[in-house]
């Protein structure tokens, strides 16, 4: 079972999708928390028994497609890494350094590095940058060397990242794998105990939290499992078009929501101080509908440039040469490439 278009559009978008509402909800009351809100302790714990199970799946989501890309030419390949998530990593990183108070000058390198909430684009892009050195591999070496890193390098960045690298790299590996993908995705005997093993885990994790642990990876797949067997089993009901336009857009959703919710509870944070619940709602619903603008905005520069780079030389050949006659040439119209700019 090859991932097609088609499939990537539905279920895989759908999952992305609901991964990613799942960040929107979250950040919604957590950023005025960033500031000084206090949040309730049954949303810290709802919080919790989400955190196994919210990025992992991002992060698996991002290494099914790793083999598709990994077939194109290495200068196409690098290029397109290079346009679709080191540009506008940059980007939003400068915006984040300029918005919020880091500690470090906004020219050091250390501003630069998993900046603030953009450090899932940054690995993202540390793991495309080395993916074509481990092709050759056996597709479950990597991963398992990445877990096993994760499970003894001291506390910080390094174990991060590893901890994520297993993830990516286990759907990389599941790419590669149709009759493992086939089975997941059309078993219930195996998505069942799974999904009854994540349940287990998440009600364990409100209460007592686990976050970047190497040994709750086995949970986190659990639930990457039953929720890839329920994302099967929608795909074609069209009350998930919400969902799989938020999948197919989720750089412009990942990227934008913070400086958007940010900025808004800046804006009502004096009126509903006393309600943040109420707060929440609005935040949420001000993040959805902005970044959704967004999404539907990108096709049109300049603001396809806040998550594209410019294609400077495809810009240079649209140029039009001098004419001698009086009738100038009519150019040809600009189209800029849609769907997810997140491969």
């Amino acid at each position: 079972m090859q991932l097609t278009t088609d499939q990537r559009m539905h279920w895989m978008d759908i999952l992305r999708g609901f991964a990613m509402i799942l960040v929107l909800a979250w950040h919604a009351p957590a950023i005025p928390a960033l500031v000084g809100a206090e949040l309730p302790d049954w949303l810290l714990a709802a919080n919790d028994a989400l955190l196994p199970y919210r990025m992992p799946t991002l992060m698996f989501v991002s290494g099914l497609l790793l083999p598709a890309a990994l077939r194109k030419p290495a200068g196409r390949y690098y290029w397109g890494k290079l346009q679709l998530v080191v540009w506008p990593y940059l980007v939003w990183s400068a915006l984040h350094i300029l918005q919020s108070d880091s500690g470090e000058p906004f020219f050091h390198w250390r501003s630069w590095v998993a900046t603030g909430y953009l450090w899932f684009i940054f690995f993202i892009a540390c793991y495309y940058l080395v993916a074509p050195l481990l092709a050759r591999l056996p597709p479950w070496i990597v991963p398992a060397a990445a877990l096993a890193a994760a499970l003894v390098l001291p506390d910080g960045l390094a174990v991060r990242m590893t901890y994520f690298a297993f993830f990516f790299f286990v759907g990389a590996a599941v790419s590669r794998s149709p009759r493992l993908l086939g089975l997941i995705g059309s078993t219930w005997w195996v998505a069942l105990p799974a999904g009854v093993v994540a349940v287990g885990f998440g009600v364990v994790s409100a209460f007592e939290r686990h976050q970047f642990e190497a040994w709750t990876a086995p949970f986190s797949l659990c639930g990457i499992v039953a929720a890839i067997y329920c994302a099967r089993r929608i795909e074609h009901r069209r009350w998930t078009r919400p969902l799989r336009f938020v999948g197919r857009n989720s750089l412009v959703f990942y990227v934008a929501h913070f400086p958007i919710v940010l900025g808004a509870w800046l804006l009502v944070r004096d009126p509903l101080s006393d309600s943040i619940a109420v707060a929440s709602v609005l935040l949420f619903v001000i993040a959805i509908a902005a970044c959704s603008a967004l999404a539907v905005l990108q096709r049109y520069r300049p603001i396809t440039w806040l998550f594209r780079a410019p294609d400077v030389p495809a810009m240079l050949r649209r140029i039009p040469p001098r004419r001698t006659s009086a009738a100038p040439a009519r150019p040809a119209p600009e189209r800029v490439p849609e769907g997810d700019l997140l491969p």
